[in-house]
């Protein structure tokens, strides 16, 4: 989905938004129940735990310095191909809350792939449909929606 301004090589280089520290577990991907049966059909002992009406990755206790690396995390990348959950599609994408509740698209400001994107770079690149898509998946699984957090530039 986002070929267009993340290389897969600069992602499979990077790799940060697929391990998770104990500030950060509420990022953890949403999975719907299709792509449940798509997790569980790589790897059948993956626990998941409930996030709304769908469901997330089971992540253990962390303290400090310590890193969950997504369950789906294999040596050359994520090993879910097309079956991704849409969350990660869409990474450094959020569907998320603004500090009022409304729906917003944000981006996260730590991604190193997006440091060379203006806001306008950014919402050009969204108009060209995947904004549209983005909510309309937001509506659908409500689940998915993020709560505010200042470290995402609202964009859309």
């Amino acid at each position: 989905m986002l070929k267009q301004i993340l290389s897969p090589k600069t992602c499979a280089e990077c790799r940060l938004c697929c391990g998770f520290d104990c500030t950060d577990l509420w990022e953890l991907p949403v999975l719907p129940a299709e792509t449940v049966e798509a997790v569980h059909r790589r790897d059948s002992a993956v626990a998941l735990t409930a996030a709304g009406e769908e469901q997330t990755f089971t992540a253990p206790e962390l303290r400090e310095n310590e890193i969950y690396a997504c369950p789906m995390l294999g040596e050359s990348g994520c090993i879910m191909g097309d079956e991704k959950p849409f969350d990660c599609k869409i990474w450094p994408f959020r569907m998320m809350q603004d500090e009022t509740g409304a729906l917003r698209i944000a981006v996260a400001s730590y991604c190193p792939g997006m440091e060379q994107y203006t806001e306008k770079q950014l919402r050009d690149f969204l108009s060209q449909g995947l904004a549209q898509q983005i909510l309309n998946y937001a509506k659908a699984h409500p689940s998915h929606v993020k709560p505010f957090s200042a470290q995402y530039r609202m964009i859309w």
